[in-house]
């Protein structure tokens, strides 16, 4: 028997998610099934029509795969509300809560596999310093090794990996994990390094460049306003700004961060910068092709981005919308700069002001 749930394509994402519904024995219709997918609120499809939305031919083939594959268990253990069109509705009411739990698991072991397979590929992606830390003395950093240097790898970057310090990220995340306090110096571009006791906590990338996040003694206070925004009390060290050697720091307690302190850190930010003032507000940019309507859609700035207007005419123009909740930064303005006339900042009026005042510099730049 084909397992429905193996592959990547769209098909078997939605068979997923249609078995994963109907699993709660509750009616669920189509349009419900592509509101999730789509990560779109409920109800989003009641004016639209469904036959043009991306993934409703799939969808159509994903139900007909989940109900015959159930039907070979128990026949009839899928029904129906009895309604025609986006109305009709589908619940499970079969004897077993999980039928094809062992074709799931199936699933689950082959991606793990597929995992380790892409790992042993990945040393174009991840740097080769992390990645050697990992495997060191192992076959698979070996064949790693072998297949890089007869050309046979298959992956690479787009960014270049042989970034300053790049090889300190397992020492960093070893010493999270441990709960070790470091001591570095730091040097800020133009300036002269200071040393720092650090308490490493987090690790994140944005736009190719690591940072290291934690709780630091003795900053001078010069330094202190330009590392870190005051109320969230966290250091941020690029780690290319690292100069020389990193200590073990054994006489010093480590202090760790409160729980889920990193996750609401970065949740109205986009990239790492938390901005003096900046406060959660609502933003809305206007896309002004259907081409940069469907990018930003696949490709969302923020995990608060909602698309509020389907590209379309709206009053004579043609043009869609997305909103975010979030602080407006520089990495935020960047973003949006990217796409140049493609966006259109509609609100906040402070962050449509800031682009317009960028674009208006670059003119002149230009214009000389």
């Amino acid at each position: 028997m084909k397992n429905i749930f193996a592959g990547v394509g769209i098909r078997s994402q939605l068979a997923q998610i249609i078995y994963e519904e109907l699993m709660k024995r509750e009616f669920i219709t189509l349009a419900d099934i592509l509101c999730i997918y789509h990560k779109r609120a409920k109800g989003y499809y009641d004016k639209m029509t469904l036959c043009n939305e991306i993934g409703y031919g799939e969808l159509k083939k994903a139900f007909l795969d989940v109900r015959s594959t159930l039907n070979m268990f128990s026949d009839g253990c899928v029904v129906d509300n009895g309604k025609k069109g986006k109305g009709k509705a589908f619940k499970y009411v079969g004897e077993k809560d999980d039928p094809l739990a062992e074709e799931r698991k199936a699933v689950e072991q082959k991606r793990v596999e597929d995992y380790v397979a892409f790992c042993k590929a990945s040393a174009g992606i991840l740097p080769m310093s992390w990645f050697s830390a990992y495997f060191e003395n192992t076959q698979l950093l070996l064949d790693t090794h072998r297949e890089a240097a007869s050309g046979e790898s298959h992956i690479c970057s787009s960014l270049e990996q042989n970034l300053t310090n790049i090889d300190l990220l397992p020492v960093f995340y070893k010493a999270i994990t441990d709960k070790k306090v470091l001591r570095f110096a730091y040097q800020r571009f133009g300036q002269e390094p200071f040393v720092l006791t650090f308490h490493p906590q987090y690790l994140k990338e944005y736009n190719g460049r690591w940072f290291v996040f934690g709780d630091a003694e003795r900053l001078q206070a010069c330094e202190q306003s330009a590392a870190i925004r005051e109320q969230y009390k966290a250091y941020n060290v690029p780690l290319d700004r690292i100069a020389g050697d990193v200590n073990v720091v054994d006489d010093v307690e480590y202090i760790p961060a409160p729980k889920g302190f990193y996750q609401a850190f970065f949740n109205n930010i986009i990239g790492v910068t938390h901005e003096k003032d900046a406060k959660v507000e609502e933003v809305v940019i206007r896309t002004k092709t259907e081409y940069q309507h469907g990018l930003l859609l696949t490709k969302p700035f923020h995990h608060s981005q909602r698309e509020t207007l389907p590209y379309g005419e709206h009053g004579g123009l043609w043009y869609g919308e997305i909103r975010l909740m979030l602080e407006p930064n520089r990495e935020l303005r960047g973003r949006i700069l990217l796409y140049g006339e493609g966006l259109e900042v509609i609100k906040p009026s402070s962050l449509r002001e800031q682009v317009k005042e960028t674009l208006r510099k670059q003119f002149e730049q230009y214009g000389q």
